[in-house]
C-alpha cells in the first residue's frame, strides 16, 4: 500500500505491519486530518471494499450510513475517528451498525480508537471486531422472551408426525397460558396442544406450507395441558442461515378466544346484531367462516346438552332470568315448571341405558315441538326436564300443562320397541301473576309441585298459584 512506509516510519516497528497484516481484528489508521493512511486485509473484508473506494468514501459526507443501538443515523461528527479527533480521548467498545447499501442489512461492528504520536507525527488508531451474532442473539432473549405474544421456534430438519418438527424454544407466554413447563414442551412437537376439534383442513395448510418452507398465517384451535380449549392466530415463518439454507421455523401466535367468542354469541343471540353480521359475513374469507362454524360447535358444548340437543341448565337458567325480567317489566304472567319421567330407573334396567337415551331424546323432541320459540326449556338433570312460558292476558296453565303431559304419553306410539310400556311424565309448576321471588324460589316451588304430583300417582300435572298452597292434579 502506499502508505506502508509512513505507517511504518510512524511506529518505527516493520514487525508490527506484519502482524496487523494478518490480524482477524478489522483495524484503520487515520492522519491527525482524519485521513485514512492504512486499512489491514480483515478491515477491507469487513467493510467489503477496497482499499481505495474506503478513502474515498471516507471523504464524502454520505460516503458511509453508520447507525446507533436506537437506528439513528450518525453524523460525520459522531463517528469514532472524529471524536477522537476532537476531543483527544480514547473510545473502548463503543457498539455501531454498518448499513450495507443494497440490502440494508446492518453488520454491528465493536469499536475501539485510540490517538498515537510517533517522531512528533499524530495519528487515531481504530479497531473494529463484529458483533452482529452477539447483538441478535442479546435481542431475541431480551425481547422475545418476554414478549407477550406467545412464541415457538421448531427445527425444519423434519416436519413429518407424529413426533416431528420438534420444539427448541418456547417463551414465557406459551407456558402461561397453556400450563405446561418450558421443560415439558422442549423435544415435544407444536401437535401437543392439537385436540378433537382442531381443524384437520388448517393443520394440513400448516404442513403443506412447511414442506415448501413458506410463510403461513391460520386461526387455530388448541387445547391447554388440562384440556380447556383456546382460539389462538399464528403467524408462522421459516428462519434461514448465513447460507440461506432455512434451519427452523418460527411461530408467533396469540390468543383470541374471547374474542372470537364474544363475536359468535352475539351474533347468535342479539336479533339487532344479524344485520351486521351479514354484512361481516360478505367481507370475511372462507377460512373465518369455516371457524366459525368450529366455534358455534364450542358454544353448542357449552349450552347445549349433548344427548338431547336442548339447552342444558346453564342455558335455562339464562333464559329463565331473562323471562323473569320481561314478565316483570311488561306485567305479564309466569309459567315455571319442571318434568320428570316416571319410572325412568325401571326403564333402563328393563331395556338398556341406550333405550333409555332414546326416550330421553324423543321427550326433548315433543318439548321442542310443543313450546314456542319464545318459551325457555331445557334438560336440567338425568331424566328432569325444565320449561318457563310468559303468558300475556289470561291463560288457563292448568289446559297447558296437561296438553304437555297428553303429549308425552303419545311417545310410545313412536317407539314400538317398548312392547307395551308406557313412557309418562309428573309435571309440577309454579304460576305467578305478580313477580316477586327470586328464579330460584320459582324453581323451588315447581320441585314442590312435582314431588306433589309423584306422591299423588305420577303422570299427573300439579300447579302451585302465587304464594298460596293450593295443589290442582289432573290424572
Amino acid at each position: 500500500m502506499n502508505f506502508s512506509w509512513y505507517v511504518a516510519m510512524s511506529l518505527e516497528n516493520v514487525n508490527l505491519i506484519n502482524l496487523l497484516e494478518h490480524a482477524n481484528i478489522g483495524v484503520v489508521i487515520h492522519s491527525w486530518d482524519s485521513q485514512i493512511v492504512y486499512v489491514n486485509p480483515a478491515a477491507t473484508k469487513l467493510f467489503n471494499t477496497s482499499v481505495d473506494n474506503l478513502q474515498s468514501r471516507h471523504k464524502s459526507l454520505n460516503g458511509w450510513e453508520f447507525i446507533d443501538r436506537q437506528n439513528r443515523r450518525l453524523h460525520p461528527d459522531e463517528y469514532p475517528v472524529s471524536k477522537v479527533i476532537s476531543l483527544n480521548v480514547s473510545i473502548t467498545d463503543e457498539v455501531i451498525g454498518l448499513v450495507d447499501e443494497p440490502t440494508g442489512e446492518v453488520c454491528w461492528l465493536s469499536v475501539s480508537a485510540y490517538p498515537e504520536k510517533s517522531n512528533g507525527v499524530g495519528f487515531v488508531v481504530v479497531y473494529f471486531t463484529e458483533i452482529t451474532q452477539k447483538i441478535a442473539d442479546f435481542s431475541f432473549l431480551d425481547i422475545v422472551q418476554s414478549a407477550q405474544d406467545m412464541i415457538i421456534v421448531t427445527e425444519a430438519e423434519s416436519i413429518k408426525g407424529p413426533l416431528s418438527p420438534q420444539i427448541i424454544y418456547v417463551n414465557d407466554a406459551i407456558c402461561n397460558l397453556t400450563g405446561y413447563s418450558r421443560e415439558e414442551l422442549i423435544g415435544e412437537t407444536p401437535r401437543i396442544f392439537q385436540g378433537t376439534l382442531t381443524d384437520t383442513q388448517a393443520t394440513t395448510r400448516i404442513y403443506q406450507a412447511l414442506a415448501e418452507k413458506k410463510p403461513i398465517t391460520e386461526t387455530l384451535l388448541n387445547y391447554t395441558k388440562t384440556g380447556t380449549p383456546y382460539w389462538v392466530e399464528m403467524s408462522i415463518f421459516p428462519l434461514k442461515n448465513q447460507f440461506g439454507e432455512v434451519t427452523h421455523f418460527a411461530s408467533v401466535e396469540r390468543d383470541v378466544s374471547a374474542v372470537k367468542f364474544h363475536a359468535e354469541q352475539l351474533n347468535t343471540r342479539n336479533s339487532e346484531l344479524r344485520d351486521i353480521r351479514e354484512n361481516l359475513e360478505e367481507l370475511v374469507s372462507q377460512r373465518t367462516r369455516e371457524l366459525r362454524n368450529v366455534n358455534l360447535k364450542l358454544e353448542k358444548l357449552a349450552y347445549f346438552d349433548s344427548l338431547t340437543d336442548i339447552p342444558n341448565r346453564r342455558a335455562f337458567e339464562e333464559d329463565l332470568e331473562k323471562s323473569t325480567h320481561f314478565a316483570t317489566r311488561h306485567k305479564h304472567s309466569l309459567l315455571v315448571g319442571l318434568a320428570d319421567v316416571d319410572h325412568f330407573k325401571k326403564l333402563n334396567d328393563t331395556y338398556g341405558h341406550a333405550f333409555g337415551d332414546d326416550v330421553l331424546v324423543a321427550i326433548a323432541k315433543s318439548m321442542k315441538q310443543f313450546f314456542r320459540q319464545e318459551d325457555a326449556i331445557g334438560r336440567v338433570g338425568g331424566e328432569e326436564f325444565a320449561f318457563c312460558m310468559i303468558l300475556p292476558g289470561s291463560h288457563n296453565p292448568e289446559d297447558i300443562l296437561e296438553r304437555l303431559r297428553k303429549r308425552v304419553e303419545l311417545i310410545s306410539d313412536t317407539l314400538p320397541a317398548l312392547k307395551g310400556y308406557n313412557v309418562t311424565i309428573s309435571i309440577g309448576a309454579y304460576y305467578v301473576n305478580d313477580i316477586h321471588l327470586q328464579t330460584k324460589e320459582m324453581v323451588s316451588k315447581a320441585d314442590e309441585a312435582l314431588y306433589q304430583a309423584k306422591r299423588e300417582g305420577r303422570n299427573r300435572v300439579s300447579l302451585i298459584r302465587q304464594e298460596k298452597i293450593e295443589f290442582n292434579s289432573v290424572s
